[in-house]
């Protein structure tokens, strides 16, 4: 090789190490990546203690430790919202209603009677009409809508005393339409399903072939008259006494599906939109979902979660409102896996639906990168971590 070459082989080398070390001291500014670096998260927070323009959002940066998660574990503990009274009882059965088919038999003792004579009897099917009546010959129109079988028996020979001699009546509910409960949404089988005594919600979502999805994915939506109650259906296996209530004659349960989800981005092993694998869910649960860090890039002291909070909240956390936080403040809480206290908060810190989690990259693993790239290297090239930057901890 000749010297020139020598040479300018020697300025390739020099200016290759140059800008390696610029990059590492730079925080591989010029490499794209995943978001913000811890400093970028910190150095923005720190200037946002000053005054903004306007339109910047200025947010608060929360280190998740243990009163941190005590204080927001409380705040998001479940509310049960309280049943209506209308669901308090059972509705009544053995009644007969609009609708229902009804199988009326009727016997007289005489040999020439209205009806056929002695020992012959007249079976007529009649629906029960809209004002809630039936017509029968000779018997005429009356009511029979909140009546039992038995009581409608009674009213049939009552009006036949005159018209009939001795006569019996027998009543039978055929089509039992009034009494059906609705089931419909994601359950095994949709339709109208009929009504014994005592049978509850429960009862009625098992004879309908159960929920499609999971009991936390599932809202179970009563209707009765003008009445609804809502919970999902863990609430309702959960705690029975309060939701599991007995139902009435044309009840309507309607199962829909309600997906939680969260997002996951950064130097996770699987970014991406999440769905809740139960509920509640806690930021540990969060980083199974998304298969945890990237062992290669992630800076394990830089896990965020971004995140609006209630006011009430924030004034918990002792984080005093801006002008611009009408309702919610912004606040990006920042987890620290460096920290072995943090793995006791992080299986009690909630994780909402709608969050954002995101692992910042390891600025060295940036400038591995860059260094691959620079060196054509097929492999990624190890650069020990311990001359990255010191990145707050957020406790």
């Amino acid at each position: 090789m000749t010297k020139t070459g020598r040479l300018l082989r020697r300025i390739a080398r020099g200016h290759l190490l140059a800008l390696f070390i610029c990059t590492v001291v730079a925080g591989c500014e010029l490499l794209p990546s995943d978001g913000p670096s811890a400093n970028n998260v910190y150095a923005t927070a720190s200037a946002n203690k000053k005054p903004d323009p306007a339109n910047v959002m200025r947010f608060a940066l929360v280190g998740v430790d243990a009163r941190i998660t005590q204080e927001a574990e409380q705040f998001y503990q479940p509310v049960l919202p309280p049943v209506p009274q209308d669901f308090g009882k059972a509705g009544t059965f053995g009644q007969v209603g609009v609708g229902d088919v009804l199988k009326v038999t009727i016997w007289e003792a005489g040999e020439n009677g209205v009806f056929g004579g002695r020992g012959k009897g007249a079976e007529l099917a009649v629906r029960v009409e809209s004002n809630g009546t039936i017509g029968l010959p000779y018997a005429g129109r009356f009511r029979v809508a909140g009546k039992s079988p038995s009581q409608i028996e009674d009213d049939i020979v009552a009006s036949l005393k005159d018209k009939a001699v001795q006569p019996q009546a027998s009543v039978i509910v055929v089509d039992n339409v009034s009494s059906n409960v609705s089931v419909q949404g994601d359950v095994g089988k949709s339709g109208p399903y009929p009504m014994a005594k005592n049978e509850r919600v429960l009862d009625m979502i098992a004879m309908a072939g159960g929920a499609k999805y999971p009991p936390y994915e599932t809202t179970v939506r009563l209707t009765r008259r003008r009445a609804t109650m809502a919970a999902t259906l863990q609430e309702v296996i959960d705690q029975p006494d309060s939701y599991n209530v007995p139902l009435a004659a044309g009840d309507a349960l309607l199962l829909t599906r309600t997906q939680q989800k969260f997002l996951a981005f950064g130097a996770v092993a699987r970014p991406g939109e999440q769905v809740f694998s139960k509920s509640p869910l806690n930021l540990s649960d969060a980083l199974g979902i998304a298969f945890g860090l990237d062992a290669q890039r992630s800076d394990a002291m830089a896990v965020y979660l971004f995140r609006r909070e209630p006011l009430d909240l924030a004034a918990r956390y002792g984080i005093p409102p801006l002008p611009e936080d009408k309702v919610t403040v912004p606040i990006v809480y920042q987890l620290n896996l460096k920290d072995p206290k943090s793995y006791f908060a992080m299986n009690r810190f909630p994780v909402r639906p709608g969050d954002i989690l995101y692992v910042a990259t390891a600025p060295l693993a940036e400038a591995a990168r860059f260094f691959q790239i620079l060196s054509g290297a097929s492999a990624t090239v190890a650069i020990p971590r311990t001359l990255g930057g010191n990145f707050p901890s957020g406790n």
